[in-house]
């Protein structure tokens, strides 16, 4: 049944072939949009500004093209079985925080204002905001479809059989709770809500839920000794946009002469590395651990019959 199965999701898997064309697509529509769409006017040099937005709107490409593979395998397959729930759940926590983040950076004045201010160097050199629209078009999409992802563990296996762990849903309440707290605690102090620290607040959010989510695939893979269900091509696409998000980031500082972008837009900072580091993890596990197990009838019998260790 799963050989039916893999071979109706070739084009998701991660041939050699498959992998080329989504490269050269992405690049190619990198390039399209890097040149079409407005480009950071902040960035001095004209090169860099073209470069800058070529490599934003691929690595946007990457990270958003990730979710598809994913989401048409469990559509495919009509099961989730071998992606972790919680992984899942806090996917689309962490997505809100980010969204917050990148759109209020990007859109509001007042917040800009109050970066330049906060980071402004000491002989009066205005710092700029490192968010640009290729990060804010990234986290709507993202929070998107990791919605839809999440959607699929309950249309697919329902959330009966497969609910969240119990740490997840601590961490979410524990979220909410630590926001209205800050927001309550400088308004008190203050006499106003430090709005600026909040998003820095929810950035740091994003960056603990992205290491907390990746861990419960990590162990999910190892516990089952496999891969299958976790759709490797999702990963080499997550560590492509992860690698040309970091580039583009430290390039534009490198541009403007202002390293405080880095200190300024930690959560994508954290995020690239964080990314890069689980998806080498996920690539050892799929090409040289578990390379060996490639369909779900090659699984021993308890992996199959507990297809999730977040319950406990």
């Amino acid at each position: 049944m799963d050989d039916i199965i893999q071979d109706k999701t070739t084009n998701f898997t991660a041939s050699s072939s498959n992998v080329f064309k989504w490269t050269t697509f992405l690049l190619l529509g990198g390039i399209i949009l890097g040149t079409m769409l407005p480009q950071n006017p902040a960035l001095p040099s004209a090169t860099w500004r073209l470069l800058s937005s070529i490599i934003g709107y691929t690595y946007f490409l990457s990270w958003s093209a990730s979710f598809y593979p994913q989401i048409v395998m469990n559509h495919e397959r009509k099961t989730t079985r071998g992606l972790s729930v919680d992984f899942c759940v806090l996917n689309v926590l962490g997505y809100c925080c980010y969204t917050v983040y990148t759109t209020t950076f990007f859109w509001n004045q007042r917040i800009i204002d109050e970066y330049k201010l906060r980071f402004s160097s000491d002989d009066g050199d205005s710092a700029e905001v490192t968010v640009q629209g290729n990060d804010v078009a990234f986290a709507l999409h993202a929070v998107v479809m990791a919605t839809v992802t999440l959607s699929q563990i309950g249309i697919y296996d329902t959330f009966t059989a497969r609910p969240p762990s119990k740490r997840v849903l601590v961490i979410i309440l524990a979220t909410i709770a630590f926001c209205i707290g800050y927001v309550c605690f400088t308004w008190v102090v203050k006499g106003s809500v430090d709005f600026l620290g909040f998003l820095y607040v929810l950035g740091t959010i994003k960056v603990g839920v992205t290491i907390g989510k990746y861990v419960p695939q990590a162990l999910l893979n190892k516990s089952r000794q496999s891969t299958v269900g976790w759709n490797v091509l999702n990963v080499i696409l997550d560590l492509t946009g992860g690698v040309l998000s970091l580039i583009q980031l430290v390039g534009d500082c490198a541009s403007m002469g202002d390293w405080s972008g880095l200190g300024g837009n930690p959560t994508k900072l954290f995020l690239s590395m964080i990314t890069i580091f689980f998806d080498l993890v996920f690539l050892i596990q799929h090409y040289f651990l578990y390379a060996d197990k490639d369909s779900y009838s090659q699984l021993p019998l308890e992996a199959q019959q507990q297809p999730s260790i977040e319950a406990a």
